[in-house]
């Protein structure tokens, strides 16, 4: 089993299609009718696939996805100011601005030096100081090890003007982030119109 999974590859894009939509007629007719790289954006009609054949796929791309964030974010990123934060959050986060349609909210880790540990999603859906608890937030930071922390999350409408509930969050975790010992060096909104540093916004 070990040596088959370890030629995975060499497959091909129907082969694989077929391992995960688990039906080798569909994997056919989507490989020659869809790009590989489509597949995200691609409806479950068009796919002509069922609920199951299509959360089997999502769910494939989603791993994707998690695993090729989680590889970019270990390199020696060093961000020392709001511009460098910015210019990772763009990059990092770029899915969440192209495709996201609910509010996410995350926590990049950062070691004494300011270079990235580690990101991660601490909730999805409308940003609230309910329900961001510090607890959730500073258990990544010190599980990781971290010495500062980033605050990043998207705006789905495209505009990331900082909202007055973003700046209550904000002052919220900083304040938990000063007992701790755990600095917040910024919080990055990233939307399609546009990526802001709470910080350097001044609100």
């Amino acid at each position: 089993m070990r040596q088959r999974l370890l030629q995975l590859d060499h497959r091909s894009n129907e082969e694989l299609l077929n391992l995960v939509i688990q039906s080798p007629k569909k994997a056919k007719v989507i490989s020659e009718n869809f790009d590989i790289r489509e597949l995200s954006e691609a409806h479950q009609r068009e796919l002509g696939l069922t609920d199951k054949g299509y959360e089997r796929l999502m769910a494939a791309i989603e791993i994707g996805r998690r695993v090729f964030e989680r590889d970019n974010t270990r390199t020696s990123t060093k961000i020392s100011s709001s511009t460098q934060a910015i210019d990772f959050c763009r990059n990092h986060f770029a899915r969440l601005i192209r495709e996201a349609k609910q509010e996410e909210f995350h926590v990049v880790t950062l070691d004494t030096k300011n270079v990235v540990i580690n990101s991660h999603q601490v909730t999805v859906g409308t940003l609230d100081a309910s329900l961001v608890h510090p607890r959730e937030v500073f258990r990544r930071a010190i599980k990781d090890v971290s010495s500062s922390i980033i605050l990043a999350h998207n705006h789905p409408s495209g505009d990331p003007t900082p909202s007055r509930e973003d700046v209550v969050v904000t002052n919220r975790l900083e304040e938990s982030g000063r007992l701790l010992g755990i600095d917040v060096l910024d919080h990055i909104v990233v939307a399609r119109d546009g990526c802001v540093s709470i910080k350097e916004h001044g609100v």
